[in-house]
């Protein structure tokens, strides 16, 4: 007789199962659209992300742990427009494209500028001070 997985396992084997199926080019290239001789098909640039874990025991008897997360985000890149004539990819431009970048300039400055006054106030502070009376000994 075989044995039974696990409760958390079997979710495990599920979730490695759900994976798989939204695997590839499925992620990135939605359904085609058919008009006459046509086909266009979507096309977007996907991202994700995720953890999760799980354990046994602890000071109930009764715990099995648990615990996950994730992100996922997808975005319309363009299309491939396909005829008799042969097939071409159209991009959908980003309008927000040129914001983003000088955003994240500005942070990178932000940030630059404040590790150089942390390095300098570190300096000041391990650094004696040198007055007169100090040099003289007095």
């Amino acid at each position: 007789m075989p044995k039974k997985p696990d409760p958390p396992a079997a979710r495990m084997l599920g979730l490695r199962g759900v994976i798989s199926r939204m695997g590839g080019a499925r992620l990135c290239y939605g359904e085609p659209v058919k008009v006459g001789e046509r086909m266009v098909i979507p096309v977007a640039r996907v991202k994700a992300a995720g953890g999760g874990g799980f354990g046994a025991g602890g000071e109930n008897p009764t715990d099995t742990g648990g615990g996950g997360g994730g992100w996922f985000d997808a975005m319309p890149m363009g299309f491939i427009d396909a005829g008799p004539e042969g097939a071409r990819f159209e991009p959908i431009h980003d309008p927000d494209a040129p914001v983003r970048a000088l955003k994240g300039g500005a942070t990178a400055v932000a940030t630059l500028v404040t590790a150089v006054a942390g390095v300098r106030a570190l300096r000041r502070r391990a650094r004696p001070e040198l007055s007169p009376r100090r040099l003289l000994g007095r």
